[in-house]
């Protein structure tokens, strides 16, 4: 068994030594569900010989079913997310739960914070948006302690949860190629990662695969992707204005390619301050086909992702994991579709 520092062993370092699973170890050591007196014994007595001690969140955690679930996004006020928490509260309202909704502003302390306030509301089961693949610790806890998770739009490889999502490389792939076929051969995609509220450099699973998508389409095609034609924001107004400095350069892109709402809003504004005509000085695409961009001039070709199905397909998910908490995790990937509209025009 490798060594483990006693302030750093964990509910799956205790099952180790203990020699049950996970849920087990911690059944035992939160002193809730079916366990036998002389497993409780063993997975305690590992515990102490370990050094192991709860934290804060693990403290937290109650058994009762509360019939409610909670859910940890990103911004209610994307229409993605908007749709997408439609769907899952329209799921788990036909069963009979209701849904407490926290926003993260893709801040992990935020995201931490709102963790602690829903697990002491004893919610039996969470949706979650990661704020960062990179610090998911809360999460990780969680999890050890027997908090149900589903997570949506992104996902942590690391986590053992089972997770709704699209595939964002393949979507992302595809649409650059189809710009790029149609004769571009300088396509910006900016902003495609992003600062959270905390000022933490935040890098998750959409926005990676997106950007890959992009980055692999532009080099398949032998195309280079010049300095600076992926400067970061998180606001609509720093895209708005990281994407005017871009039109505004001798090597102007031709296209653009905006990752979610907000990063398509900023884009749209800055053409607009500069004078641009779409597409006639440039194409424009993006991800997520909410209701604005059919209204703007001309409407807009995007990626469509069913953000409603994800949501609803969230909610039956998290509703069979409370039947059957211990089956293997499963990955549910919802297809995406292009719906190519007037905001590209050829190169010759």
């Amino acid at each position: 068994m490798r060594p483990v520092s006693p302030s750093r062993a964990s509910v799956s370092d205790v099952a180790r030594k203990a020699g049950v699973s996970r849920a087990t170890a911690a059944r035992a050591l939160g002193d809730y569900g079916s366990v036998s007196d002389s497993t409780k014994e063993s997975v305690r007595k590992a515990a102490a010989d370990l050094g192991y001690s709860p934290n804060s969140i693990a403290r937290s955690m109650v058994t009762g079913k509360t019939r409610t679930f909670g859910a940890l996004v990103a911004d209610v006020a994307n229409p993605f997310f908007a749709k997408l928490m439609r769907g899952f509260s329209d799921g788990v309202r036909k069963e009979g739960y209701n849904v407490i909704l926290m926003n993260t502003d893709e801040s992990v302390s935020s995201e931490v914070n709102a963790l602690g306030v829903l697990i002491g509301k004893r919610v039996d089961g969470l949706l979650v948006a990661p704020a960062s693949a990179d610090r998911y610790e809360h999460l990780q806890s969680a999890l050890d302690h027997g908090q149900l998770i589903v997570q949506v739009d992104r996902f942590i490889p690391e986590l053992e949860t089972d997770v709704v999502v699209v595939d964002n490389y393949e979507a992302s792939y595809l649409a650059v190629s189809r710009v790029i076929n149609a004769g571009h051969t300088r396509i910006a995609a900016p902003l495609l990662r992003s600062t959270g509220a905390d000022g933490h450099f935040n890098i998750v699973s959409t926005m990676d695969d997106r950007t890959r998508g992009y980055l692999n389409a532009m080099s398949d095609a032998g195309l280079e992707v010049p300095r600076g034609y992926q400067p970061p924001g998180r606001q609509r107004s720093e895209v708005a204005q990281a994407v005017g400095g871009l039109l505004r350069r001798a090597d102007r892109p031709t296209a653009l390619f905006g990752a979610d709402d907000t990063f398509m809003l900023g884009i749209i504004d800055a053409v607009r301050s500069e004078k641009l005509g779409i597409p006639e000085d440039i194409s424009v695409f993006g991800f997520d086909d909410t209701e604005w961009t059919t209204v703007v001039t001309p409407p807009l070709s995007v990626i469509s992702q069913p953000a409603y199905d994800l949501g609803l397909r969230s909610a039956q998910v998290l509703l069979q994991r409370l039947k059957s908490p211990y089956a293997e995790a499963q990955s549910h990937i919802l297809p995406t579709s292009w719906v190519e509209r007037d905001s590209i025009a050829p190169i010759a």
